[in-house]
């Protein structure tokens, strides 16, 4: 769990995980009704999401825990999630004690809070589960919600949140917390017409409600910053597309954060984010050591971001590089869903073609190829030259095994322990999923980083190298 919420909801961030303290200074709580999984409170000082910190609680078996953290201002807003259980948010005072109570029913999560300032406590919470991005997006494809579903849950959400507001007792703070509603509700009507505008293939810059809706961000607004509409507003201002290495989408993007940004935090997050875009999210291709050095220069007291990246990106390209067409592909134990282990040199170099799919139940892209990966196993089903292989980096395990048993596939599925996720990734240079790998017949490398399910090229290929 220590992965899933936040790999699934943000960028690709990199969150310090850390064990919580047990003096009981900030939180102290109990569970009852229900046994707990691994417990985590996120939280984040400036608003940056890669600047998230992770602390670890434990659950004592009585269903007791506590919570401390050094608190930088007088107050912080955190969330809780525990596993079995569910998600929680609420606000930490400095020097006082917030009792929390959580009480498990017919499979509802009821909470109550003492100390602290409740009402703004009840309304965090509430606001949590309305603005919860899972909430509007399914992994089963076979039961989807339709988006205008969820534009009215989300709007019955928001009313629901919005209206406890009003129990806010201190004026400056419910002004706060009204404005950083209405933040979340927009962010969150922004990603429904992103989801609808995928699913169409519409791009957003064609949408009026999308437009409209980022007509009057500010984007060095603290709030603004906070619920991701900056990076959305100045995001598409870019006319470029993210394509390719994704390089003339990242110059474009660096002149207008030089026009329009004028906070530090504010910068140092878009440093963050354009070297995602390419050294993540881009092919690899293009001309990387002068990027590099260009954004070293945009990035100025922030370079060290860069370097940090750039290095990571570089290591991933001589992966690449060791994996290239022709190559014997590397070994890794795979572990099936009866626990049995198995290593991927066994599966491959028997004389079929295989396509690997490398994917987690949390990664919504990922659970968007599904149907197509299922149309390609029908299709070539009675041909013995091709098989096909899921590989899960799950480290929630049980989350994978019920979505196994719940879509029932009919190709091998297998998970890689958290161990052997890392090696796997660094002989790939796997740094985001999904991602799709073709090996030949005789166990070396077609493609290291082959076309989706979804793609028409993809049975194009299949079909000429294993005949159909």
């Amino acid at each position: 769990m220590k992965k899933s919420r936040f790999v699934r909801l943000a960028f690709a961030a990199c969150l310090a995980l850390a064990p919580a303290s047990m003096q009981a200074q900030l939180l102290k709580g109990t569970l009852r009704g229900a046994s707990a999984g691994e417990a985590v409170v996120t939280y984040n000082s400036d608003g940056n999401i890669y600047n998230s910190q992770l602390f670890e609680v434990p659950i004592s078996a009585d269903g007791t825990f506590s919570f401390d953290m050094p608190l930088s201002a007088s107050w912080a807003d955190v969330t809780l999630e525990i596993d079995n259980v569910g998600y929680f948010g609420l606000q930490l005072l400095k020097d006082a004690t917030l009792e929390m109570s959580i009480t498990v029913a017919n499979g509802k999560a009821n909470v109550s809070f003492k100390g602290g300032k409740k009402g703004v406590c009840e309304y965090l919470n509430r606001s949590t589960r309305a603005y919860d991005m899972m909430r509007y997006w399914s992994q089963d494809e076979t039961s989807k919600t339709q988006n205008a579903e969820y534009r009215a849950l989300l709007d019955s959400e928001h009313q629901a949140a919005s209206a406890l507001l009003k129990d806010i007792k201190d004026k400056d703070l419910r002004s706060y917390y009204t404005k950083l509603d209405d933040a979340q509700y927009t962010w969150m009507r922004l990603r429904l017409i992103m989801d609808d505008c995928y699913e169409k293939g519409i791009d957003t810059k064609d949408d009026a409600e999308y437009q409209q809706l980022l007509k009057n961000i500010d984007v060095n607004d603290d709030i603004c910053f906070r619920t991701n509409l900056s990076y959305t507003a100045l995001s598409n201002m870019v006319k470029s597309k993210m394509e390719g290495s994704n390089e003339t989408y990242c110059y474009e993007l660096m002149d207008i954060t030089d026009r329009y940004v004028k906070k530090p935090k504010i910068r140092t997050m878009m440093v963050q984010s354009i070297a995602q875009n390419y050294f993540i999210y881009g092919n690899g291709e293009g001309d990387a050591e002068t990027f590099t050095k260009r954004l070293k220069a945009f990035a100025g007291k922030d370079s060290a971001i860069v370097v940090s990246a750039a290095n990571d990106f570089f290591a991933k390209r001589q992966a690449l590089t060791k994996t290239t067409s022709g190559n014997k592909a590397p070994d890794i134990t795979l572990t099936a869903k009866d626990g049995k282990e198995v290593n991927l040199s066994s599966l491959i170099g028997n004389g079929k073609f295989t396509y690997i799919d490398v994917w987690a139940t949390w990664c919504g892209p990922c659970v968007k190829e599904i149907p197509h990966m299922e149309r390609l196993v029908e299709k070539y089903k009675d041909n013995d030259k091709v098989q096909f292989i899921s590989i899960s980096i799950d480290q929630n395990q049980e989350a994978w095994r019920k979505k196994i048993d719940n879509d029932r596939p009919q190709w091998a599925q297998y998970v890689l322990t958290d161990e052997r996720e890392a090696v796997f990734s660094k002989d790939w240079g796997i740094s985001g999923i999904p991602r799709f790998i073709m090996i030949n017949g005789d166990g070396t490398v077609f493609s290291n980083n082959a076309t989706r399910p979804s793609d028409e090229k993809t049975a194009q290929t299949i079909d000429e190298m294993a005949g159909h």
